[in-house]
């Protein structure tokens, strides 16, 4: 691992001349005040001082909303032949924040785990990332600190962490990293790790939102709330639309389908976003549904966030507290609220 330190123009340059050689995707702002991810052009706004967070996480990139899986046909003597898409184009995503970043890290972990799967892995093994630290709240509704997101940066090829006297810290953390940065008008630096330290110890405290307890408590308290009334207070207002799982970081359900084509003897395999609020989303066959209710949706949803997916891989809360959930919901439900909520109904 190696330290530069570089200047705001030298890296917008340098994103601009990776750009011009590589799809490099950029939060950009869309509309009046969210952002996106979107491809660098000659004419995007470069810049990470003006931020909050995308609509979408940039893990979305390397899950599509709708992708074709493989395609078959069956040929004259009775054979089928099956053919696998994969993307395997390389792409830059900059500017990720450590939120995001995390995100990224457990979609890596979950889509290795049991059978890997090819077509995310395929895409996520031709991408480079940038991540960019966050040295103040990017807005009101994150609360990253307090589920261990804020500092994360495995994942990241490259970590940029700005710093007081305005210069930037390029952290080159993987060998693809260091080819890449090859281009970066900087200057190397052999007190890296001093300083990173100390722009961390730079930052407001607290940093966004705040739990009363610590996340190992937070687990403790969701496992015990099976039949707790937080479930039905929160669902009141809640239109079942899935929003929340669209826009998370950490939600990676789909739904697969086969479609044939007019000839009868070839089509495609795709799958689509699936997510957890939907009311079908637990119906199996026969046409029971294991969470018709919405209170028992939310319940589940909180649970795999803060019991299930951190028992089972061991890295800490799967909520990163990005706040997209709260933020984009159309009732204003806020996943922090949930817990909130539960942490004060125990400690009555």
């Amino acid at each position: 691992m190696s330290y530069y330190l570089a200047t705001q123009q030298g890296l917008n340059g340098w994103i601009r001349k990776t750009a011009a050689e590589y799809r490099v995707f950029f939060p950009e702002k869309y509309g009046h005040t969210s952002y996106r991810f979107a491809q660098v052009t000659h004419d995007s706004d470069i810049q990470f001082e003006h931020y909050t967070p995308t609509v979408l996480p940039p893990v979305k990139l390397l899950i599509p909303a709708r992708e074709e899986l493989l395609s078959f046909k069956k040929h004259a003597d009775g054979k089928t032949e099956i053919t696998p898409t994969l993307d395997e184009s390389f792409r830059v995503i900059a500017g990720v924040r450590p939120c995001d970043l995390k995100g990224i890290f457990l979609i890596d972990l979950f889509f290795k785990d049991g059978v890997c799967d090819a077509h995310y892995l395929a895409r996520r093994e031709n991408t480079a990332i940038i991540g960019w630290a966050c040295t103040k709240p990017c807005d009101s509704r994150m609360f990253c600190a307090a589920v261990d997101s804020l500092h994360h940066t495995e994942g990241a090829d490259i970590f940029i962490t700005p710093l007081k006297d305005g210069d930037l810290l390029i952290e080159l953390r993987t060998e693809l990293g260091e080819k890449m940065a090859a281009g970066i008008d900087g200057q190397p630096c052999s007190d890296g790790p001093a300083r990173k330290i100390g722009a961390v110890a730079a930052m407001p405290e607290p940093f966004g939102r705040t739990f009363p307890v610590g996340i190992q408590d937070i687990f403790k308290t969701v496992a015990q709330k099976w039949k707790s009334p937080i479930w039905d207070k929160h669902v009141e207002r809640c239109f079942s639309c899935g929003t929340c799982n669209l826009v998370c970081p950490t939600c990676y359900c789909f739904d697969v389908s086969d479609d044939l084509n007019l000839d009868i003897v070839s089509g495609n395999r795709t799958r689509t976003w699936d997510g957890c609020m939907l009311p079908h989303f637990a119906v199996v066959g026969g046409g029971h549904n294991f969470r018709p209710d919405p209170s028992a949706r939310q319940r589940h949803r909180v649970k795999r966030k803060f019991e299930y997916l951190p028992e089972k891989y061991g890295h800490g809360a799967v909520c990163v507290g990005c706040g997209r959930c709260g933020r984009q919901c159309t009732a204003k439900i806020d996943i922090y609220d949930i817990v909130a909520d539960l942490i004060h109904e125990g400690a009555r």
